[in-house]
This record gives structure tokens, sequence and C-alpha cells, in this order.
């Protein structure tokens, strides 16, 4: 009896130290995060969101103004809330951390994972950097994936709340929906499968609750297709006028090359989201992943990915129910990334992430598939790969630590984009209150969202903030430009600011360009600025 107590009594001094270091962690994890968003400059896609919600007085603007995002709108939701406290972008930031900070808590706290992962995950390349300083709505859809985890391994699943987190997942992002399917099927199918292997009826209650929650899943999947349908069907249009006027010139020969191009890129993306290096050589290391350098490389990832593909199929192959959700999960997005949306890194990491919530679930199941004695071969990869599979998470983690660690150190030392230092130029001079012109609207529009201020957009010939990927429209050269802002100066007796992407390189017979100054030469380099007084000549 007494050698009883004295291992509880130290099972519980171990569980006190270990819920003291989370503790730790994860208010360590929030510090840092919040140290790196105050130097972290935001790009047109982190503020394209928030321009999005600032604009929409209704929710019915919302929803028009985000219709051809591609994109379903709870995060712009969330923004839209935040906009009628304060109109400061950093409010959008510090969000986002707070969304960063519970994911880890979640994981930190609640996942299976051993000590030495639940370290190296919390400090890896997504959580650390791509998916916490960069304020998109991925990291939402992680948090909600973890929820799911959480409550799916519970011994009592709460069917409405469970479906409710898929329904809001369904509405983060494609991605989240794709993943809101597989993980949907899963649910439905284990517990179709749980209570005819135990014989045990759903109850009256658990029978309403579980369809509540039905009704709600569908719901919620119901308006994330309704969101991202105006988008789809844009692009589908754009698409067949594209191949109208390339039939004649594209053979079928380039067709299936093109195709066999993007099924390669689609493969690799298994290894560039499982173990993403950036390229160090590069300070424009953004998405670009260190095998893109050389062709041998490429071909290595390539490789690479099929044996992480493989590997993560003999880890799930004796527990069907976690093999379906990861083949269905990766061949979902495989089929949306071939086909549809190539992606990057940052839409390639949500097969990571499917990866981690397979490895979570499985470590709540106990196998229920025996592989046939003639199949001897695959049962030995399989006790193989199960073997090592905490080694080989472990490294993955190890080598996401050190790009997270360089990613995030980058971030701190130098510019990831020139859009925040040249909105504060504007307003130290004064500027912001002139009536400020700008061309390409997917470049200059960060710069409205830090000064608070929509800006006149050349190419379309009215005042905007956001910008839409489905219409784009260019000038033609500079000559087009100046003769769009001679006309539009003409009667304006305020002082006239013009925002470009590049240098002028002409000159204009009837008005005076003074370049105030120039901001370029950061991480996102197409992201430059030269800021110029136009002047009408005596």
């Amino acid at each position: 009896m007494a050698t009883i107590q004295k291992k509880l009594f130290k099972n519980n001094v171990f569980l006190s130290k270990y819920l003291t270091y989370s503790n730790c962690l994860i208010l360590l994890f929030f510090v840092i995060s919040f140290i790196g968003i105050l130097n972290h400059e935001m790009w047109r896609d982190e503020t394209q969101a928030w321009l999005i919600a600032r604009d929409a007085s209704t929710l019915t603007d919302l929803y028009e103004n985000l219709k051809y995002e591609g994109h379903p709108g709870l995060w712009h939701l969330c923004l839209f809330l935040i906009t009628k406290i304060t109109r400061n972008p950093f409010a959008m930031q510090f969000f986002h951390i707070l969304i960063s900070t519970a994911t880890v808590y979640i994981f930190v706290k609640k996942s299976p994972f051993n000590f030495v992962e639940k370290n190296l995950f919390t400090f890896s390349y997504f959580s650390l950097f791509e998916y916490n300083l960069i304020s998109r709505n991925y990291n939402l859809g992680i948090l909600l994936v973890f929820i799911f985890c959480y409550l799916f391994t519970r011994r009592n699943t709460n069917y409405i709340t469970t479906f409710l987190t898929l329904a809001l997942l369904a509405n983060t992002n494609a991605y989240g929906l794709i993943i809101c399917l597989c993980l949907s099927a899963t649910l439905i199918i284990d517990t179709i499968l749980k209570h005819r292997i135990n014989q045990n009826k759903l109850n009256r209650k658990q029978i309403k609750h579980l369809i509540i929650g039905l009704l709600i899943l569908c719901l919620g999947i119901g308006l994330s297709i309704l969101q991202i349908l105006p988008a789809a069907i844009q692009d589908t249009a754009n698409d067949i006028q594209q191949n109208i006027g390339e039939t004649a010139t594209v053979s079928k020969f380039e067709l299936i090359l093109n195709l066999s191009k993007r099924l390669g890129y689609t493969l690799r993306s298994i290894w560039y989201s499982y173990v993403p290096i950036p390229n160090f050589l590069e300070y424009h290391f953004w998405s670009k992943d260190i095998t893109n350098i050389s062709p041998y490389l490429t071909l290595l990832a390539l490789f690479l990915s099929l044996f992480l593909l493989l590997f993560s199929v003999f880890i799930f192959i004796d527990k069907p129910i976690v093999l379906f959700l990861y083949i269905s999960g990766t061949l979902g997005m495989f089929l949306f990334s071939w086909l549809k949306w190539q992606g990057t890194l940052r839409h390639h990491g949500h097969l990571f992430f499917l990866f981690l919530a397979c490895i979570w679930i499985s470590r709540y199941f106990h196998p229920s598939y025996k592989i046939p004695k003639r199949w001897q071969k695959i049962t030995n990869l399989t006790n193989f790969c199960q073997k090592y599979q905490n080694k080989v998470i472990t490294i993955i983690l190890t080598v996401q630590m050190f790009s997270g660690f360089y990613a995030y150190s980058m971030d701190l030392i130098y510019p990831f984009s020139r859009s925040k230092v040249a909105a504060e130029f504007i307003q130290k001079q004064g500027l912001s209150e002139e009536f400020i012109l700008g061309s390409k609207d997917t470049i200059v529009s960060p710069i409205s969202a830090y000064i608070d201020k929509k800006i006149f957009y050349l190419e379309y010939n009215r005042f905007g903030s956001f910008f839409n990927n489905r219409q784009r429209k260019y000038l033609e050269n500079q000559s087009e430009l100046i003769e769009k802002t001679d006309f539009l100066i003409k009667n304006n007796s305020a002082k006239n600011i013009l925002i470009l992407s590049e240098p002028l390189n002409i000159t204009s017979n009837n008005l005076k360009f003074n370049q105030l100054n120039a901001f370029d030469n950061s991480i996102l380099g197409e992201e430059r600025y030269y800021i110029y007084l136009v002047e009408r000549k005596n």
C-alpha cells in the first residue's frame, strides 16, 4: 500500500511539473508571437481580408465584397466584428496570434503526442511563422481540426458540438471544406461501425443530437459552397474564354505535358508541406523550397514525397478508419491542387496538418484489421513503419523547427513587405488627407489598410481598397498612366500623391513628377513602392 501511494505521489508531482512547464511553453509562444507581429509588415493577401471587412457596413455588404474571393467568410466575419471596434489592422494580427496560441494550447494540453513532439511542434515552421505571423484564414481552420480531434477521441461524443466544429471548419477556406468532408465521413462511418460491432443502439437523446448535428453540418457545408460558387463560376468562365483562344495553338502533347508537370508538382507538395526547407541561399526565401534550385533536387523531392506517402499509409494500414481519413483527405487536396489551384507552401501545409490529425486519432484506436499471413512483406513493412513513426515525426518536426526559427528571424530582421513603412511615410508627411492615386491595386492595396483610406485606382477610374482577383485590369504602359493622371488632376487644387510599384521612366509635357521617396528591397520583392508628388507645370 505504501509503495502504491509513493508511486501515485511521484506521478502527481510529475503531472504538476508538466502542467506548469506546458503553461510556460504556451506563454513563451504567445510572447514570441507578439514580438513577431510587432515587426511583421503585412502583405496584400493579409490586408485584403481586413479591407473586405473594414469597408462592409452590413453583412450583405460583406457577402458582396467577398463574393469573388474563392473563400468562405468565417474569417472575414470575425474581422467584420473587429472593425466595428477599431479600424487599426494591428487588431487583426493580435486576434490571429490569439488563434495561434489557442491552437498550440490544444495541441500541448490535449493531444497524445509526446513531450518532445509537443515542444518541436510549438516552434515549427507552420506554427511559429506561416500560420502565425502571417494573418490569414488558414490557422482558424487548423484550430478547428485540432478541436475536432479532441472531441472525436473523447469517450462520449457530443454530436452537436462535433458537427458544429466541422460546419465552422467548412467555412474557413477551400482546404478546410475538403478536410471537413473527409472528417465528417470518418465520424459517420465510425459511429455506424461502433454501434454495429458493439450492438448498442443509440438512445433517443443521442439520436436527437445526431440529427441536429447533421443538420448543422449540412447547413455549414451548404453556406460554404454558396460562398465559393460565384468565384468558381467566374473562374470557369475565364478558363473557357482562355481555352477558346488557345485551342488552335495548344496541341494534345502540350496539354498532356502541362498536366504531367502539374501532377509532379502536386505529388512533391507532400515533401514541401511535411519538411518545408526555405531557400536559404536567397533573400526572397518565402514560399521557395530549397529543392527547387536544381532539377536533381526536385526529382529527389518527388521520391521523398512518395516515400512519406507510403510510410504514412503503412502506419495507418491496420486502422482502416484512420487510413480512410488520410487517403481521402490527401487525395482530395491532390485533386484540387492538380486540376484547380496549384498553390504554394501556405496552401500545401494542410496536407501536413491532416497527417498530424490522423496520427492524433490513430493513437486512440486499437488495430482493427489483421493483415493476411500471405502478405508477409506488407506486415513487415507495417511493423517497420509503426516502429519508427515517432522517430520520423521527431525528425520532421525538428527540421520544421529550424525552418520556423529561420523564417521568424528573417522576418524580424528584414522587412517582409514595404507597405507599412510607405504608409507611415505618407502619414508622417501629412499626405494621407491629400488626393492619392495608385496603379496596380494588388500591390498598392496594403497602403489603403494602413492609412485607413480608399485610394483612387487608375486602372478602374474609381476609389477602392481591396482588389478583385477575377477581374484584373492593367494599364498598357506608363504613357497611359500619365495620360489618366493628367485628366484626373486637371481641376484638382489639392496636392496629388501617386503611388506606383515601379519607378517612372518617362516624362510629361504637362505634369511634373517629384519623387518623394522609394521603398524597396523587402522579402516579398514585388511589394515595393515609389511615391510621387504630382503637380501641373506652369
